[in-house]
Parts: C-alpha cells; sequence; structure tokens
C-alpha cells in the first residue's frame, strides 16, 4: 500500500506555522525582557530619587549647624542656651526641616555646659555632667578630636532615651588663634528626615532600606546597632518586614562628611510576566497562521491565472516596443530633412540679403530650425534612452578638459550676448564616465545658462572635489527659474519650457535627459534658483565608478 506525498503547499504551511511560532516566541520574550528592562530603569530612577531627597534633608540638618557656628563666630562667644534656642527658632523659620531634637554645649574638659531640647518632652537638666559618664573614654577621645577642627563630625543613627533614633553632629568651637573653647553637638531626629523620602518615593510599590557607615540598618524608630532599644513602635517600612532577596535592591551611597549612608530600593513585589503577553502572542500566532492560509489559497488561484498575466504582459511589452520603435523612426526621419533646412539658410545668410526684412526672416528660420532640430535631438535621445539603445561606455575621463571643450563650442553663442564664462578648477583627476553623455549634459547645462543669462554678464563654472565625489556646476545671474516650476523641469509628462533673455526657445527635454544620463553614472542632479538672481545648476559624480 503506497502513501500519496504531502502537496507542496501542505508543506509550506507548516515550514510556516513553525517559523512563525518561533518569530511570535521571540518576540514575546523581546517583550518580557522590555518589560524587564522597564522595571529595572524605574528601580533605578526610584533609588535615585531616594538617594537625592536624604542627601537634600541632610545638607538641610548641615544647614542648620552652620548657621549656628556662623553666629557663634560672629559673636566671639558661645551665647546663652535661651540666646542660641532664639536664634535657632529664628532660622528655622526659613528651613523645611522638623526642629532638632536637643543641641549641646561642652566645654573643653569634655563636661556639659547647657543643653536644651525642642521637643514638648521633659528636659533632662545635664549641667556639669561629664561626657566620659554617658559616651565613655572610647567617645571622648572622639570628641576630643572633633572640638580640634574646624570641620563637622557625624556620628553613627543612636537610639535616644526618648524612643526616637538620632543622628548626632557637630563642630568644635575654636578661637581668634586657633585654640579650642569646647564643642557644639546637636541631635536631629531621623524620623522627620527619613520621612521626606518616603513622600517622595512611591512606598507602595518600592521598599527601602538605609544603613549607616558602620553598616548597621536604621529606620523611623530605631537604631539596629546592637543598643537598648527605647521605643515599642516599630517602623511598618522596614525592610525587612518584606520578604525581598537581597539580590533585588539596588544602592546609592549618599556621602556625610566623615560618613556615608547607603540607601537601598527594591519592589515589593516579584516580577511576574502578564498574562496579557501571553494572550496576545496566542492571538498573534493564530492570526499569522490565517493569513498564511489565505496567502497559499491566493496563490493557488493565482497559479491558474499566471499564463493569462504572462500572455498579457508579452503583448503590452510587444506594445510598448512598437511604439517606441515608431518614436525613433519619426524622429529620426524629421532630423534630416531638417538638418538640411538649417544648413541652406547658413548659406542664404552668409551670402547676404537685399532687405532688412529678409534678414530677420532669414534669423527667424534659424532660429526656428534651430530649435526644432534641438527638439528633435533631444527626442531622438531620449526615445534611445526609453528603448535601452543608448550606449554606456564609461572609460577614464577628463571632467575638465570636456568642460573647456563644451566651453569652446558655446563661445560663439555666448559672445553674441557679450558673456564671460568663468573657470574654476580645483580637480584635475580623472574618473570613470562616459565622455559622450557627460559633453551633453555639460553643454545642456551651458546653453542653459547663456539662454537665460543678461548681456554683459558673467557665467561661472567650478569643478571641484567633495568627498568621494567630483562636483560641475554652472552658475549664471539670469532670470532664474519659478519655484514652481523646479520640480517640473525632470519630469517628461509636464514639458516646461521659458523663453530665454534673447527670446531663445527651450526643447524642454534637456535637464530631463542630463538627469537620466547622469543617474547612469550613479550622480545627482541638482537645480538652485532665484528669480532674477540667477541659477546654479550642478552634478556630483562618484570618484569609485
Amino acid at each position: 500500500m503506497t502513501h500519496k506525498r504531502p502537496k507542496l503547499y501542505y508543506v509550506i504551511f507548516l515550514v510556516l506555522a513553525i517559523a512563525s511560532g518561533v518569530v511570535v516566541y521571540y518576540a514575546s520574550s523581546r517583550i518580557i525582557a522590555e518589560e524587564k528592562k522597564s522595571r529595572d530603569l524605574q528601580l533605578e530612577r526610584a533609588n535615585r530619587i531616594a538617594a537625592t531627597e536624604l542627601r537634600e534633608a541632610l545638607n538641610t540638618y548641615a544647614t542648620l549647624l552652620s548657621g549656628i557656628r556662623s553666629y557663634i563666630e560672629i559673636e566671639g562667644q558661645v551665647n546663652h542656651k535661651e540666646t542660641l534656642k532664639e536664634f535657632l527658632n529664628y532660622q528655622l523659620s526659613d528651613l523645611e526641616m522638623d526642629p532638632p531634637f536637643s543641641v549641646t554645649y561642652v566645654d573643653t574638659n569634655h563636661v556639659i555646659v547647657y543643653d536644651f531640647v525642642f521637643k514638648d518632652v521633659e528636659e533632662v537638666y545635664l549641667n556639669g555632667t561629664a561626657m566620659k559618664s554617658i559616651i565613655g573614654t572610647i567617645g571622648v577621645r572622639r570628641m576630643d578630636s572633633l572640638m580640634r577642627k574646624e570641620g563637622f563630625y557625624a556620628s553613627n543613627p543612636t537610639n535616644l532615651l526618648e524612643g526616637e533614633v538620632g543622628l548626632p553632629l557637630g563642630f568644635g568651637i575654636l578661637d581668634d588663634k586657633g585654640n579650642s573653647k569646647g564643642y557644639i553637638t546637636s541631635v536631629a531626629l531621623f524620623a522627620p528626615i527619613v520621612d521626606r523620602v518616603y513622600q517622595i518615593v512611591d512606598k507602595d510599590n518600592f521598599v527601602l532600606s538605609f544603613q549607616s557607615g558602620n553598616g548597621n540598618y536604621f529606620d523611623r524608630t530605631r537604631s539596629y546597632n546592637k543598643q537598648k532599644i527605647y521605643t515599642t513602635q516599630e517602623d511598618p517600612e522596614y525592610f525587612k518586614n518584606f520578604d525581598v532577596s537581597d539580590k533585588e535592591y539596588v544602592y546609592a551611597e549618599v556621602p556625610f562628611y566623615n560618613n556615608n549612608f547607603i540607601v537601598g530600593t527594591a519592589f515589593k513585589e516579584p516580577y511576574t510576566c502578564s498574562p496579557w503577553v501571553f494572550i496576545t502572542s496566542l492571538l498573534w500566532y493564530f492570526a499569522l497562521l490565517g493569513f498564511m492560509l489565505f496567502l497559499l489559497s491566493r496563490f493557488y488561484i493565482y497559479k491558474r491565472k499566471n499564463k493569462t498575466i504572462a500572455a498579457q504582459k508579452q503583448q503590452l511589452t510587444e506594445l510598448v516596443a512598437t511604439k517606441n520603435k515608431f518614436f525613433s523612426i519619426i524622429a529620426h526621419d524629421l532630423r534630416s530633412p531638417l538638418s538640411s533646412v538649417v544648413n541652406f539658410l547658413d548659406i542664404l545668410r552668409s551670402e547676404g540679403s537685399d532687405t532688412t526684412t529678409n534678414k530677420k526672416i532669414v534669423e527667424a528660420l534659424g532660429d526656428s530650425s534651430k530649435n526644432s532640430l534641438t527638439l528633435l535631438d533631444n527626442l531622438l535621445k531620449w526615445s534611445k534612452v526609453q528603448t535601452g539603445n543608448i550606449t554606456y561606455d564609461p572609460k577614464d575621463i577628463d571632467l575638465a578638459k570636456i568642460a573647456l571643450d563644451q566651453i569652446k563650442v558655446q563661445k560663439h553663442t555666448a559672445n553674441q550676448k557679450k558673456l564671460r564664462i568663468d573657470v574654476e578648477c580645483s580637480f584635475n583627476s580623472k574618473l570613470k564616465g562616459d565622455k559622450n553623455l557627460i559633453a551633453n549634459v555639460i553643454r545642456n547645462l551651458l546653453s542653459n545658462a547663456i539662454k537665460f543669462s543678461y548681456n554683459n554678464s558673467v557665467i561661472v563654472v567650478d569643478i571641484s572635489k567633495q568627498g568621494q565625489y567630483a562636483s560641475f556646476s554652472v552658475e549664471d545671474t539670469g532670470v532664474g527659474i519659478p519655484p514652481k516650476h523646479i520640480d517640473k523641469l525632470f519630469d517628461v509628462t509636464e514639458i516646461t519650457t521659458q523663453l530665454g533673455t534673447g527670446n531663445e526657445r527651450g526643447s524642454g527635454l534637456g535637464l530631463v535627459l542630463c538627469k537620466q544620463f547622469i543617474e547612469m553614472h550613479g550622480g545627482k542632479l541638482h537645480l538652485e534658483s532665484q528669480i532674477e538672481k540667477g541659477t546654479i545648476a550642478s552634478f556630483t559624480l562618484p570618484l569609485d565608478s
């Protein structure tokens, strides 16, 4: 028993179905990857914002103490605590921050001279208390070093007796000779500082961790530094309350004088792919399968019509070829008699005429015949282009020499209008091109420049190198071209002619041919023109062609 082989389009459908599955899978993977990338960018942005807000809050705190230090330096002494407290209240009115928890003035013997608090709590009178009993010998050594420096010294967050977590920041007080007079230590509550971060960062989506320079974590209620904790409250946003892996965090460092704070940010919820990605991928896959099935069915229909279409195409090709051939024959056959008319008129003109009228008639016939000859010559060239009979024979050519030869040909016509043709050439190398076609282009551009130039004016021919291209341009100061006609000059379906300054007529096909000849060389033809200011016609040819 033999099995029939599947038809070709079934095999094609199977291959395309597999390929479509691969494409859809790849597209879905890309979407998921872009979602993860976007999520990572959101996380990094949230971390930058958190670090920036923490830095701004800490800098505001430092600004407050800078005001205290400046005030003391101006006064030349440490004022009484009531005076200093009044100054701080005045300064706080200009700063966006809560008042510090406490301010303490300690003398050179590390004995508290006075301290005061801003919170509505019962003050603990520590006047005369030695700092050693509070911070120990090591702390005293550290503070002894602090009071001999002009800069600020930031300690790590610490748990306060009042059930708050605070940040000590202090500075030494020096006289004019640099001798120590003691030091001021201020303690800012960390809760308002961290709250500023939570006000900006979306805490519904992000979890934040705060770490001090000694590696200990802290939040708005406590510092996890193995000190005694005096508060019974817990910060609900403490990062360890959330089941988030350490690798999910991104971190930013916030330097603060001699200390550093590290802010970590992570999403509270892990990334999960949206079900819509899966649903959309399936819909696209089935849509592609349906589209391919439609194409295969249409292929079967088109296959049956293929012979008819091929026959019609062949018939149309033959009709176009017949039309082009007929057009070429007409143009060629009319060219010869018109050439003879021009020759006879030249002879008649050279033998002289009896009257002024005869001279005008002869001139008119000559111009008309030359214009007709130019038209037919352009028609003949254009027909050859359309039928593919133009021979493109690239060889090494000298663009400057071709230009000079064409200028000589146009010299007589230019002299009749008393025109001067200046040549500026900075390119003397050779390039690959068809000499006859390039000569025809230059001849047309020069003829147009002469035709539309005013008497006694100057035409400038420029030949130069522009990168990997040779550039040729003809600039005149003639009548110019209306903007609405520039694009039509290259459209054979909208032949546009304009009389020259001496009522010369054009064929309307010259620039069409120029454009086609230059494009055959892989170059470009360009026109720039302003009414009554002149025209620049230019083309470029590749040097590596």
